[in-house]
Parts: structure tokens; C-alpha cells; sequence
């Protein structure tokens, strides 16, 4: 009792205490605004705000000038946003997995090496270039003529392309690249496509090439790089191959070398570019390409696995959705290469060159299954052998969609018939039966399965004959010892059908694997590839398309994706179409990873 009387009596001493320092407060108060009856506090005075403020008024404050302060960085931070964009700036590294080792990093022996390719592309620059758009432009040359019976083309290089080390490129450096790839002794791949072309030097920035007839495509073939002249005169070509440029090379393209780095045996575990700040033309924003070398796919996406690296220059279809569902950093990117796959008909072979066959062959199947099952979704179907995006495409061509009930009909109205009990078609006591040939790749496979399943629905006996890929070119593709065969061929950047289609190219080293023969065609493609008129290509390439269309030696199935994977930090990537997997390089000098704000200048 005693001890809460205590209690009463302190409570009600702080209360009185309490209220006396209220009334002095308020005392206070009147005589200050007695004194100053501006009730606005001077800047001297606010020092004693917050002994004046009453802890409820302290809080009222803090939380007012809270307020305060967030709305004026909402509107400043919005006003700003609104009134600036994004713009990349210069710097950063993009770093790449690849599979192999560099060898011949030189413009005109790089074609046999994925990784050769891949740096030459970055450190050379060419006479000529494809945009984004598969659209030819120039690079090194400035302008070009073309005489009058269309054999003799003149150049006028441009005056500021440089080395690396700083010397002029001259019309000398061109010749002599033109030379070295003439020379049988350089071993050159490029040898075929400028055999018979004489090139003449009229000034330092100036020659020309003279051909044997008229050929449309010829400048799409002057995409490779230039060597320099005053570094590897003094080499013997056949001494080109053990070369030290071969692997420190000077160029004259976007990035030069830097580094490379070998391990205790010797063999080069990374490879590292610097950008050109010489260069010609736009500048890369990054700084640096550095790429990282592996003995095997399964090391590299591992690489990428880990965020060791940027990117991946090829993903297999059968490791794309685990990258996918585990990686959601990567950015992926299906280009489209300029080559297609394909059901050639040997017409060599008597049930194969039966029309009726073909066409029952062609509405028998469904196109789209294959893109969903073997290609796993990484491709387009197609129709002809001129893809979409290319000149002389036909949209229109006749597609034969899937209808295996009028394919069964076509076959009986042939005449191929089976009775009960029977598995296989007959038609005058021969079987309807035939083999598919193919390489022994998964998706090839897969194709092949399919397509068998479809036809023995119909009737039709069909056995694969799978093969190695070490094979087919000389037990299969050479003699055309095959009657059907599944397989994809490469077309380039300028779709000219004249190797893949004339009848003279029906035998090795040709290229008409249908071993096709029609006049009509031959004109056609012999006319178009002469005319430098490309909407008399066009027409002709229409036509062409039309009549392989009713003739059906051949089933075109797709166009296969090209898959790149690169990390969302590197921005910048636009290219879709590409003719060889280093061109997926071709828009680089877009890529970026460092950006600023700029202010938006008015109208």
C-alpha cells in the first residue's frame, strides 16, 4: 500500500512538472513574438528548431521533409528520364568460347578452320562486305566500273586504310592476295574461285580484273581479306604455312593482335584481340574480343555454364534447352545460314525417275514434324533451292503440302498397287522399295526416320543406309552411289544454282547430286548467272524454280538454324542472317556493354 501511495505521489509530481514547463514555454513564446511579430524564423534562429519542436512536431517534421525531398527526386529522376536516352560508349571485353585451335589466322588459308575464320574475320578487312541486310557493300574499295562487255571490272580503293603497323594499304597488297591465292604453291581454298582472272595494277589505288565471260556473282566473292604485301613478299609460298603472321598477323581490320597464350605443351589456351583505333571506318565500341580455347564442346559449354566467358559460338540442338532452363543470363540467337537440307532423287534410278513416285514421295510426309522432331524447332521449312531473302526467291512455288490420302491415290492410279496381306506396293512384279542415304548426324537421323515411317505408311519399302561422315564424299557423293539421298548443301551468299542444278555438274566434282537434266534449265541458269541485271536474274531464277518445282528431282525440306549464344550483358547483336559461322562478326562494331545517359537536344 505504502509502495503504490509512493507511485501516486511521483506520477502526480511529473505531471505538475510538466505542466509547468508548459506554461513557461507558452510565456516564452508570447514575448518572443511580442518582440518579432513576423512569425517566419530567421536562418539564425532555425538552429533552435528542434529545441522549440515538441517530439510530436519533430516527427511531423522529419516525415513532411521526407516526403519533400522523395517528391522532388521522383520529379527530378523523371524529368531527367524523360529528357535524356541511352547511348553505348567505348570499353569493355567480350569474351567467346571456341572449339580448336587457331592455325592460319590469314585471309586466304582460314577457310578449313572454324576458329581460323572466326579471328580472321575480326583482324582483316576486304575488298568488299555483306551488311546485316545480306546487302554487298564496299569496304576497302570505294567505287568500282564495269566495262561495257561486262568482263572487265575496275576498282578505286579508298587512300585511308592502314596496317596495323601503320603503313598504307595500296592497290599492291590486293594484287599480290590475288597472286598468292593464283599460286599453287600457297595451297589456297579460294584457288577455284579465281582461276583464270587477270588482275592489272593502274595506280597505287586503282586496278582492275579481267574475266574469261561475264560471271553476275563475281563480286560477291571478293569477301575475304586482304594481305599485307610489304610482311609476307619475302616468304616462299611454300614455306606460307609455317609463317609466324599465320598466328601473330597484321591486318588492317576492326581489332588487331594483342596476345596469345600457350600451355605447358604448347598448345594456345587463349587468343586476344585489341581494338584498331586506326581503323577506317566506325569504330568497335569494345575494347577488346579475348577468346577462350577448348579441346572439345563439352569444356567450352561448360565455360559457359559457369560465366567463364560471354559467349559460345555454336550450341548443339541437344544442349540448347538445358542452357536455356539453367543459364538465364544468355541471350540466344538463330541465324540463318544460306545452305539447305534436302531429298535428292538419283534419276539415274529407274523407279526414282518415275514422276508419279516423286510426287506421291513429296505429299506423303509432313515437313513441319521434322522441324519439330529432329530439328528440335531450330530451322524453317523450305520449298526451293533458293532461300527466302535471296534474289530470284519464289514465294509462289508450287508447295505440295502433306496429304498422304492423295498420295496414296496418285500411287494407285500408277498403277502401284498391294493386295491383302501385302506390306509393299507391286507394279508389274517389282516391289516399290528404295534406299535413303544419309550422313550419320543426329538430326539427319531423325530426318531420315521420319521420313522412312511416312512412306512405309504408303506402301513403300524404304531401308537408310547411314554413313559416315568420312565416308560419303567418296564412297557415296563421288560415284553418286546412292538412290536417294538425304543431305544439305551450302549455297553462299549469292544463291547462283548453276553448280548445284546444270546437267555438266551431274558428275564429280559437280555438284547436282539429283544428277538432274533439263534444257530449259540449263539455258536459264547458264543466262542468268552472265547478266549483271538483277531483275533479268530474278525472272530467270523464277522460272527455274517453277519448272524444278513440277519436275520434282528433288524434295526440299528446311533451311537449319545456326545457334549463338551470348550473354545479356553484351548488347548490340542484330545479325540474322549470316553465310558462314564467323559472319555472325559481321555487326561486332554495334556490340557494346557500357552505356551513359545524353541529354535530348530539341527539334
Amino acid at each position: 500500500m505504502r509502495f503504490s501511495l509512493f507511485k501516486l505521489f511521483s506520477a502526480f509530481k511529473q505531471r505538475k512538472e510538466l505542466r509547468k514547463h508548459r506554461e513557461t514555454t507558452d510565456v516564452n513564446r508570447k514575448l518572443v513574438f511580442a518582440q518579432s511579430p513576423l512569425r517566419i524564423p530567421r536562418f539564425a534562429q532555425l538552429k533552435y528548431l528542434f529545441v522549440v519542436f515538441s517530439p510530436r512536431e519533430r516527427l511531423s517534421f522529419f516525415l513532411a521533409f521526407f516526403i519533400f525531398v522523395a517528391a522532388l527526386l521522383g520529379i527530378g529522376t523523371r524529368y531527367y528520364l524523360r529528357n535524356t536516352f541511352v547511348v553505348p560508349i567505348a570499353g569493355g571485353e567480350y569474351s567467346e568460347a571456341l572449339v580448336g585451335k587457331p592455325e592460319y589466322v590469314n585471309p586466304i588459308l582460314s577457310q578449313t578452320s572454324d576458329v581460323d575464320a572466326d579471328i580472321t574475320r575480326l583482324v582483316f578487312s576486304s575488298l568488299f562486305t555483306f551488311d546485316v541486310n545480306q546487302n554487298l557493300i564496299p569496304d576497302l574499295v570505294n567505287t568500282y566500273a564495269l566495262s561495257e562487255d561486262q568482263r572487265t571490272y575496275t576498282f578505286y580503293l579508298r587512300q585511308d586504310a592502314t596496317w596495323h603497323d601503320g603503313v598504307t594499304l595500296t592497290a599492291d597488297d590486293v594484287i599480290f592476295t590475288i597472286l598468292s591465292i593464283q599460286d599453287p604453291e600457297f595451297q589456297s581454298p579460294l584457288l577455284p574461285s579465281l582461276r583464270g582472272v587477270q588482275v592489272n595494277k593502274i595506280d597505287d589505288f586503282t586496278f582492275n580484273m579481267t574475266l574469261t565471260e561475264p560471271f553476275a556473282p563475281f563480286l560477291s566473292g571478293f569477301t575475304f581479306g586482304i594481305l599485307p604485301e610489304h610482311l609476307w613478299y619475302d616468304i616462299p609460298p611454300a614455306n606460307a604455312r609455317l609463317a609466324q603472321l599465320n598466328l601473330k598477323p597484321i591486318g588492317s581490320g576492326l581489332f588487331r593482335f594483342d596476345t596469345l597464350v600457350k600451355d605447358k605443351a604448347g598448345v594456345i589456351t587463349s587468343y586476344t584481340l585489341v581494338r584498331n583505333d586506326s581503323y577506317y571506318g566506325q569504330k568497335p565500341y569494345l575494347e577488346r574480343v579475348h577468346f577462350a580455347l577448348f579441346p572439345d564442346i563439352f569444356s567450352a559449354l561448360e565455360a559457359i555454364r559457369k560465366k567463364e566467358v560471354d559467349g559460345l559460338g555454336f550450341i548443339p540442338k541437344s544442349e540448347r534447352n538445358i542452357l536455356v532452363n539453367k543459364n538465364k543470363n544468355l541471350e540466344f540467337y538463330s541465324l540463318h545460314l544460306p545452305q539447305y537440307s534436302a531429298v535428292f532423287f538419283n534419276q539415274k534410278n529407274s523407279l526414282l525417275a518415275d514422276k508419279q513416285i516423286r510426287k506421291a514421295l513429296v505429299y506423303g510426309f509432313d515437313r513441319e514434324r521434322i522441324i519439330r522432331e529432329a530439328l528440335v524447332g531450330d530451322g524453317d521449312v523450305i520449298y526451293t533451292p533458293i532461300l527466302p531473302g535471296y534474289i530470284g526467291h519464289n514465294a509462289e512455288v508450287e508447295k505440295y503440302g502433306y496429304d498422304p490420302e492423295r498420295a496414296k491415290k496418285i500411287l494407285d492410279e500408277a498403277g502401284w498397287v498391294f493386295l491383302d496381306g501385302d506390306a509393299v506396293r507391286h507394279k508389274n512384279g517389282k516391289e516399290l522399295a528404295f534406299a535413303i542415304t544419309t550422313v550419320d548426324q543426329p538430326e539427319y537421323v531423325a530426318t531420315a526416320n521420319i521420313l522412312k515411317e511416312s512412306w512405309e505408311k504408303l506402301a513403300i519399302r524404304v531401308e537408310l543406309n547411314i554413313i559416315s561422315q568420312a565416308e560419303m564424299q567418296s564412297k557415296i557423293i563421288k560415284p553418286r552411289a546412292y538412290e536417294a539421298l538425304l543431305f544439305g548443301e551450302i549455297v553462299g551468299i549469292d544463291p547462283d544454282p548453276y553448280p548445284f542444278w546444270h546437267s555438266s555438274q551431274s558428275k564429280h566434282p559437280g555438284l547436282n547430286l539429283a544428277v538432274f537434266f533439263n534444257k530449259n534449265v540449263d539455258k536459264l541458269l547458264e543466262e542468268a548467272r552472265k547478266t549483271s541485271d538483277a531483275e533479268q536474274r530474278r525472272l530467270k531464277y523464277l522460272h527455274f524454280q517453277n519448272i524444278l518445282a513440277d519436275e520434282l528431282p528433288a524434295i526440299f525440306l528446311y533451311n537449319p538454324f545456326y545457334t549463338y549464344a551470348v550473354s545479356q550483358d553484351v548488347r548490340g547483336v542484330a545479325s540474322r542472317y549470316i553465310t558462314t559461322p564467323s559472319d555472325r562478326f559481321r555487326d561486332i562494331v554495334e556490340w557494346y556493354r557500357k552505356t551513359e545517359r545524353q541529354w535530348k537536344t530539341s527539334p
